[in-house]
């Protein structure tokens, strides 16, 4: 802070290349664009009070000045004196973030399960070799569940853990590949067993050839010593030891201790035949012997029995509400994906660049902001391609007087950015696009001043389609002037031209989960909730053909303005939302107004330089 109060910042670091860097014209700006919002987005990340809530968009960078008691306020800063921390962007995206309590987590999820006779069993990824040579591995992502238990981002690793009512039942246990000589050669030593176990914040961490000690250690350390010492283990009883042959020949008492045996919750959500293929690829659990017998392929029973739903389901109710450090992460992604988005603007060039290259420039401009993953593969749509869902071709030229729609976003420690904005090739949005951009923009506006806690999710997605079918009647024509709003609706003329939900929960994957475990939906808004706001108006040749040879819907529809604004394609507007208790914050600070994007079209490199 003293160095920020002392130390002028240079021009270089604005986040957004076309953002000023004094106080007083960011002022400028974000009032003038508040006055075109409505008052439902500010840069400055300044509370913008409106009839029915109060409203703000983030700031934009992570939070310096924090008042206690409020989370949402620790993620509202002081740019210029936070970026004057750093000199350089790279600089900026590479601080420290704050520490994720990962024991905290465990122990709110765990406690959820009975003490006895239970054990948690959580699976890492596994590496994916790829063009069939196992030296040339495809790029690893870990399984959302386990990096939201450990942060680990390293394949064949093992949570073992026990679980109970109290914090002292709790005992974890991580189990890690032991690196042979050759693996230390090609791909480094790695972490210690002790920089593992301190960064997990677990118990202990054993070698995955140790897990025959690592089951013995959460038999012993668990609860207090004072404990009833006849009570059930977490090993079963008839596990062969060196003192007891596994060809046990009592199969009556064999079949009471199977039906006592130890119950584990396990995730991901995998089956008998999964789990047991995974454990058997690992000579470890083969030659245990607390899991070897059980795993076996000749095995005719079993010392465990698995449950795969209970744990992923109280971990995907616990992954929907984000702390102020999942927050921190995501408002990071959306601040790098921001940037790059905006990157890709000043790129294009009509009837010179193709989809491929604007792909490419994302992917460059994220990079340099250490964000070195994406969430999901760049949609880049030009044209008509504009006007496909999950476009991923991106092979065409972008020619003059197209716009082109981009749904990109990329990862910070897993978490994702979720960004869909739509820009002119030239600079200038021709006026029937212009017209399609403020429809939506319309609705996405009004969405978001909804998007508040206790809010029911159905209510606010027929709002959203109710808006859409007004917006393509009042303002483009799309549909008759004498249709009742309402008849359309029930008619299916939303779906027509928004075939895909509002939005989603988003996260450690961009379709995040959440209570309702067949959806990433849903179903009524929560303080912690992120979810996107991404309403859209597309000429899907297919669908609107369907709907004019339909008799009840024809009569709704105008085929003369449908092929004009088929046009231009379609138009996506996509921002993500961090439900608090005082309103709606929205985490992405990319422009989206005609006039900010069309600015950020045309900045010259001189007035980047300034």
């Amino acid at each position: 802070r003293e160095r920020a109060s002392n130390t002028k910042m240079n021009s270089s670091l604005s986040f957004c290349t076309f953002s000023t860097t004094t106080t007083t014209r960011r002022a400028a700006a974000a009032a003038a664009r508040t006055a075109r919002e409505r008052n439902l987005f500010c840069r400055s990340g300044r509370k913008i009070k409106t009839q029915n809530s109060s409203v703000s968009s983030s700031a934009t960078s992570p939070p310096r000045a924090r008042r206690e008691n409020d989370e949402e306020n620790q993620v509202e800063s002081d740019e210029n004196a936070f970026l004057s921390d750093a000199n350089s962007i790279a600089e900026f995206f590479s601080m420290p973030l704050p520490s994720i309590d990962f024991k905290s987590r465990r122990v709110s999820i765990f406690s959820k399960f009975p003490r006895d006779n239970r054990l948690i069993l959580a699976v890492s990824g596994e590496l994916q070799t790829r063009n069939g040579f196992e030296g040339q591995t495809a790029r690893f992502r870990q399984i959302p569940d386990f990096m939201y238990l450990t942060g680990i981002n390293e394949p064949d690793y093992f949570l073992l853990s026990t679980c109970g009512p109290k914090e002292e039942d709790i005992k974890t246990v991580i189990l890690c590949p032991r690196k042979t000589e050759q693996m230390k050669v090609w791909m480094g030593a790695g972490k210690s067993t002790e920089e593992i176990r301190e960064s997990t914040m677990c118990d202990r961490c054993f070698y995955v050839d140790e897990i025959d000690e690592a089951m013995e250690y959460l038999k012993k350390g668990r609860g207090s010593e004072s404990r009833k010492t006849d009570e059930k283990s977490i090993i079963p009883e008839d596990t062969p030891t060196d003192a007891t042959p596994s060809n046990n020949k009592n199969n009556g008492r064999r079949a009471f201790k199977i039906a006592q045996s130890t119950v584990v919750f396990v995730t991901p959500e995998l089956d008998d035949f999964l789990l047991k293929k995974r454990l058997q690829s690992n000579q470890a659990f083969v030659n245990s012997k607390t899991w070897g017998p059980s795993i076996s392929a000749t095995a005719t029973s079993s010392n465990f029995r698995f449950d795969y739903f209970a744990l992923p389901d109280k971990i995907a109710r616990q992954r929907a509400i984000k702390t102020k450090e999942e927050i921190e992460r995501i408002k990071r992604a959306n601040d790098g994906s921001s940037d790059a988005h905006v990157a890709m603007w000043q790129f294009s060039k009509p009837n010179e660049t193709y989809e491929f290259q604007l792909e490419a420039e994302f992917i460059a401009a994220s990079t340099k902001r250490n964000l070195r993953e994406l969430g999901y593969p760049c949609i880049v749509g030009s044209g008509k391609n504009a006007a496909i869902l999950h476009y991923e071709d991106n092979s065409a030229l972008c020619k003059e007087k197209e716009i082109v729609l981009v749904d990109a976003g990329a990862e910070c420690e897993g978490y994702t950015a979720d960004i869909t904005r739509c820009f002119p090739t030239d600079g200038k949005f021709t006026e029937d696009a212009k017209l399609l951009y403020n429809v939506v923009l319309d609705v996405q506006i009004d969405a978001i001043e909804r998007y508040t806690n206790g809010a029911i999710w159905a209510d606010i997605a027929r709002r959203a389609k109710l808006k859409i079918i007004e917006g393509l009647q009042k303002k483009l024509g799309v549909v008759n002037e004498d249709v009742d709003l309402n008849e359309a609706l029930e008619a299916g003329i939303s779906e027509v031209f928004l075939p895909h939900a509002l939005g989603h929960y988003l996260g450690l994957q961009v379709h995040d989960v959440g209570p309702n475990a067949a959806t990433p939906l849903p179903v009524v808004l929560e303080v912690g909730n992120v979810i996107t706001c991404e309403p859209g108006v597309y000429f899907v040749e297919a669908l609107y053909e369907k709907a004019l040879a339909n008799d009840k819907q024809k009569k709704m529809l105008n085929r003369e303005n449908i092929e004009r604004f088929a046009k231009v394609g379609g138009v996506r507007i996509e921002d993500n939302i961090w439900i608090t208790k005082h309103g709606p914050i929205n985490l992405t600070r990319c422009p989206k107004t005609v006039e900010d994007v069309e600015a950020a079209c045309n900045i010259s490199s001189e007035q980047q330089a300034k």
